[in-house]
């Protein structure tokens, strides 16, 4: 008898919490909000706005401040298995060169693909080095989709440029 007064004293102890736990997660009516409004389209389609990762304000502009290097002394092609590898190479006037790219120019014909080789020089000075300490090389994949239509592998520096035809 003293355990069953024990277990409903507790029972209705528990119960009289209850007044706050209809607004709380705990109480099903709370489980769904209130209705909202949803946007259709003119054939009653649901508009779907999905959430972006985008900044509020946008993403900044980005302006590439590498300069061209000075001259390529070299271009090559090699097929690779999901479509070529172009590799350009470059003797710069000192070492420390870095950040280099080949980046692809829009634009222009549509056989010719034109690439501007882009290294960043270094911000102290430095020693001049020996030729192959100076040389710089640098490759980019190009898809077979990409090239596809391509005749002409233009790679623009500083002082001139160099061209690879098929």
């Amino acid at each position: 008898m003293r355990r069953q007064m024990i277990t409903s004293v507790l029972a209705l102890s528990l119960l009289g919490g209850c007044a706050s736990v209809s607004s709380s997660n705990l109480n099903p009516f709370n489980w769904f909000g209130p209705s909202t409004e949803v946007p259709l389209t003119e054939d009653g389609q649901k508009i779907t706005v999905l959430p972006t990762l985008a900044p509020r304000n946008g993403y900044a502009n980005f302006i590439d401040t590498r300069p061209l290097v000075p001259s390529v002394s070299d271009v090559i092609i090699v097929k690779s298995a999901s479509g070529a590898i172009v590799t350009a190479i470059s003797v710069l006037p000192t070492v420390g060169y870095y950040d280099a790219e080949l980046v692809r120019v829009r634009g222009g014909a549509p056989s010719e693909l034109v690439l501007d080789f882009k290294a960043r020089p270094p911000k102290e000075a430095t020693v001049v080095g020996t030729e192959n300490q100076r040389r710089l090389n640098v490759a980019r994949s190009i898809s077979a989709a990409d090239l596809a239509g391509i005749r002409t592998i233009t790679v623009r520096s500083a002082s001139g440029a160099r061209a690879i035809r098929r």
